[in-house]
């Protein structure tokens, strides 16, 4: 309630932390620092997590659950998935007390200085929304076209194979801003693209439209791969990419008993816990014995396995021969000769980015289109997401990384590069999996590794593991780690990561990072 005064003793504000403070319902929290005591909302933007638990490396606060990270000085949003500065509210000293007034303090008037008059963005993703939120935030007051193939409004992708599948969910639950395109002022255009000019920042639809702007940032991610299984257009066969996707395959599995899963990636392994947590039987069938073994080793990927087991997953080995069933799917029939009864089949095999359509570039052999660290195409004219194969600062690799919160960075970075703010992009790769009621976090890149440093034990979900080539860290996962994590993620981007031979001597990452800059 806007003029509500929450106290805290000043003594309870630690010098250099944080404390949550509440009056009611109310609830404020409070920054100390040597230059004073400040007052921001306590939950995140993002997804409502308590900042009280997060941790502050240097001068940043990360949030515990999805590390979107903020400027301790001010509030100011560093790194997504949040797509909001932190409120700030006023506080002032009364003898031994710091009181906040619920009253928010103004967000500072940005103004854009630049001659682009026009911005189109090809795709509707998380590329996209983080470059009109990060325009429209920075005082950009230009011409924004967002062209898109999906009807629905701009949603969050990351819930639909988690949460979203326990039980049945209304779509506008995962959706961003339900008014996005009035709310940040964009023509939202909707229809299938057929073509793409980067050199003339021009995009032609299958309607004969065409559209083009003085900036273009082509953002069209990827699209679920559906293997020629015989069967596999059969009813009850989904893949799990769009909202439409989730909709379709929440809406089967009301009436469902038995799911079969292809593929024990991330997509998968989430599905099919959630499918659990719903009450249906649920097999994931997968070619590796271990699922994520070559991606994190395997004493995470078995400890990942014994867990969801426990919670009634049943894995099966081997590879699809057929999915059978007269008009609807009755089983999936194994290459060697098993035969798993399914209601639904949920294929999980990847996704190939959407490459085809943009002209006068090559794609690599992964799909991918190779650019410089500045994202750039040609003049003008960008690329974000799943489709940019990119210089990944700490691995020193080309990388193709299909993650949520990366396109959001790519996303930010190119609105900067419009605004006039060129330069590399030098944002370290995170992601997050809810793998059942465990969080599994991810950081930097690692294509391949020649050890693992592993500290903690996998076996209880309780460790952190750093990725090891030569003797440098260049990635890591955690579960139940989140101070050590979060302290690796803010060192690993500003280049202060310690070798892998100081961290497996006992390296105390936490407080390096808080002595940071």
């Amino acid at each position: 309630m806007p003029g509500t005064e929450i106290r805290l003793a000043l003594d309870a504000i630690p010098m250099g932390g944080m404390t949550e403070g509440a009056a009611g319902d109310e609830k404020v929290l409070f920054v100390r620092d040597a230059s004073g005591v400040r007052a921001f909302q306590a939950k995140c933007p993002h997804l409502g997590a308590p900042l009280a638990k997060g941790e502050i490396c240097g001068g940043r606060l990360y949030c515990p659950w999805h590390k979107a990270a903020f400027a301790l000085a001010d509030g100011s949003l560093e790194e997504p998935p949040a797509l909001e500065s932190l409120t700030r509210y006023p506080v002032r000293i009364e003898g031994s007390d710091a009181v906040a007034t619920l009253t928010p303090e103004p967000a500072p008037m940005q103004t854009a200085h630049t001659p682009v008059a026009r911005v189109l963005i090809v795709g509707a993703g998380a590329a996209a929304v983080a470059c009109v939120k990060t325009l429209r935030r920075e005082g950009y007051d230009g011409h924004i076209t967002l062209v898109g193939r999906e009807a629905h409004p701009p949603y969050d992708r990351t819930k639909l194979s988690k949460q979203f599948l326990a039980k049945p969910t209304p779509p506008e639950k995962v959706l961003i801003e339900p008014d996005f395109a009035q709310a940040n002022r964009v023509e939202r255009v909707t229809g299938d693209v057929t073509g793409v000019d980067p050199a003339r920042r021009a995009v032609t639809l299958a309607d004969g439209r065409t559209f083009e702007a003085d900036a273009i940032l082509v953002a069209t991610g990827s699209r679920a791969v559906m293997p020629d299984f015989p069967g596999k257009d059969l009813g009850g066969v989904f893949t799990l990419r769009s909202l439409d996707d989730a909709v379709r395959v929440s809406e089967a599995a009301g009436e469902a008993k038995s799911v079969v899963v292809v593929g024990a990636g991330f997509i998968g392994l989430e599905a099919a816990a959630f499918l659990t947590k719903r009450g249906l039987s649920v097999t994931v069938l997968a070619r590796e014995d271990i699922p994520f073994a070559k991606r994190f080793g395997e004493a995470v990927g078995a400890a990942l396995k014994r867990y969801h087991a426990g919670n009634g997953v049943t894995f099966e080995t081997g590879s699809v021969a057929r999915i059978t069933g007269t008009d609807r799917v009755e089983a999936v029939e194994t290459e060697d000769g098993r035969r798993l009864p399914a209601d639904i089949v949920l294929v999980g095999a990847g996704a190939r980015p959407e490459t085809g359509l943009i002209g006068g570039v090559t794609p690599d052999e992964d799909g991918g289109l190779t650019v410089g660290g500045d994202l750039r195409l040609a003049e003008g004219a960008w690329i974000a997401g799943d489709i940019a194969a990119f210089p990944e600062t700490a691995s020193g690799e080309t990388a193709r990384i299909e993650h949520w919160r990366l396109a959001q960075q790519h996303g930010t970075h190119v609105a900067h590069a419009i605004l006039g703010r060129g330069g590399a992009f030098t944002g370290v790769p995170f992601f997050w999996s809810n793998q059942g009621d465990k969080r599994l976090d991810y950081g930097g890149y690692a294509k391949g590794f020649d050890r693992i440093v592993l500290q903690g034990d996998p076996a209880a979900l309780d460790f952190i593991a750093y990725y090891v080539t030569g003797d440098r860290v260049t990635a890591a996962c955690s579960i139940g780690r989140n101070k050590a994590f979060t302290a690796f993620l803010h060192l690993l981007g500003l280049g202060r990561l310690p070798s892998a031979a100081e961290i497996e001597a006992g390296a105390d990452l936490p407080a390096l990072a808080t002595s940071s800059p």
